[in-house]
């Protein structure tokens, strides 16, 4: 137990700084242990929680029951990617958790003790969710136009949590009230103010999407708008409507919010582009389309480095593997995964910004080097899936070889100082003779990849 308290000691002096969630719990997940960042994210003052079963931290019981027996229990093994689990605040709201761990064993003792790692993706999780009744919505044909205004702006006030949501007509400096979403019921359709006298003078005179999370620390702490109403928050966007600006779409509150991000100013676009095409009544099917095919590219997409994201790889390598089995294609299937060589010590040395510099080079130096029918995406943190369909063995090695040195030949400098760059990459291939599932396909990527780690890295190794 000695031991087990000095473990516990020293990694709590390494994780107390981090921004994640970390904690620690014996063998009966009780938590002995838990870093600032975790004390904030559940509101609990530490000594109530220490001692405390983790039961008290999940949304629900059952949740608690069956990590217990995935995750957290003395014989599980280590988990190759982090579960979203639901969690409750001491004030009763929830958030959304992406969590990592299990237990950790002293090779010298019986002790065992668990350790999590949580990481807020509520608001990924939030984007998806209002994503997918985006869709719902503006592809009803229940609903009537007004209906589905009506709709959109409840969505907008739910997922960005302002409490106010406006869909406005403006014409010589007027801005009239359509729709509105209102706690007290205060802005009937109708409501005329003067433009200049509101937030969306500004989204008019930049012509595109304005956020501000917090307008008394903001350029526009000294407009009307926050003198007369006090409005704390807001994001707007133009709507356009056979290329003329018709109005806005917007959504405001009294109490500043976190800051936007970029598919808040994503989402308010969306939702004003279809507002637009649906004012003029043409060509609805094909706007219906751009917006819907808008949707799913952010759906699919990695934000940082604007390839595609795991879910869609993971769909692609389905496809892929089914197309081969089903004889639809006569040569194999080749699959590889990148990863970054020291990444760590990039974003250690050089700072955050460094390593996001680090894994967008990878996607602007795989352009000119795959084939259009390649799939590059980031599978998860420094690490990339290559997807090479229908490509000999020995084809696909010269691209993804040529990658690797394009990368370790790439001159990417921050702050003054030139980025050490180099992959680590393990190539498999699926002859159309063959038969294996996307899990063993790329766990014998993941064998090469590892090899090329052990034979000193920056290399490329197959199985």
């Amino acid at each position: 137990m000695q031991r087990f308290e000095m473990i516990q000691t020293l990694l709590g002096q390494m994780l107390g700084q981090i921004d994640d969630i970390i904690l620690l719990a014996d063998d009966q997940r009780h938590i002995t242990y838990m870093n600032d960042s975790a004390v904030k994210a559940f509101g609990y003052p530490r000594d109530v929680l220490i001692g405390q079963q983790t039961r008290i931290l999940y949304a629900s019981n059952d949740e608690f029951e069956r990590q217990g027996t995935r995750q957290f229990r003395t014989d599980a093994l280590p988990p190759r990617e982090g579960r979203v689990i639901r969690y409750r605040r001491q004030d009763g709201s929830f958030f959304y958790g992406e969590t990592l761990g299990g237990p950790i064993k002293d090779p010298s003792s019986d002790n065992t003790f668990m350790f999590g790692l949580i990481r807020d993706v509520s608001r990924r999780v939030t984007a998806e969710h209002t994503l997918h009744r985006l869709h719902a919505i503006t592809s009803s044909r229940q609903l009537s136009f007004n209906d589905r205004i009506d709709e959109l702006l409840k969505l907008g006030c739910a997922h960005f949590g302002l409490p106010i949501g406006i869909f406005s007509r403006i014409t010589d400096g007027d801005y009239v009230v359509q729709r509105a979403c209102h706690p007290e019921d205060l802005l009937a359709p109708g409501l005329s103010f003067s433009l200049s006298d509101t937030y969306c003078d500004h989204v008019y005179k930049a012509d595109s999407v304005q956020a501000f999370h917090h307008v008394a620390s903001s350029e526009i702490r000294n407009h009307p708008c926050y003198s007369n109403f006090n409005l704390e928050a807001y994001i707007g966007a133009p709507v356009i409507v056979d290329g003329e600006r018709y109005g806005t779409f917007n959504f405001s509150s009294p109490d500043p919010v976190k800051p936007f991000t970029s598919q808040d100013i994503e989402l308010v676009r969306l939702i004003a582009l279809w507002a637009g095409h649906e004012v003029a009544r043409a060509n609805d099917i094909n706007a219906l389309k751009e917006a819907h095919q808008a949707l799913e590219k952010v759906a699919i997409t990695d934000p940082l480095t604007g390839l595609y994201n795991r879910r869609h790889a993971q769909k692609v390598l389905e496809e892929s593997i089914t197309a081969l089995s089903t004889s639809q294609v006569d040569q194999p299937l080749c699959v590889a995964l990148l990863d970054f060589d020291h990444f760590k010590k990039i974003n250690d040395n050089y700072g955050h910004d460094a390593g996001d510099l680090a894994l967008q080079q990878l996607g602007v130096l795989a352009e000119d080097i795959l084939l259009p029918g390649d799939t590059l995406a980031r599978w998860g943190g420094e690490e990339f899936l290559a997807i090479l369909p229908n490509s000999l063995l020995s084809d696909s090695a010269t691209r993804i070889n040529t990658l690797r040195q394009r990368m370790k030949d790439s001159v990417l400098e921050h702050a003054g100082q030139r980025l050490p760059l180099s992959l680590s990459i393990g190539l498999t291939c699926l002859a159309p003779s063959e038969r294996a599932t996307r899990e063993q396909l790329i766990a014998r990527a993941d064998e090469a990849m590892y090899a090329a780690k052990e034979d000193g890295r920056n290399c490329l190794r197959m199985v």
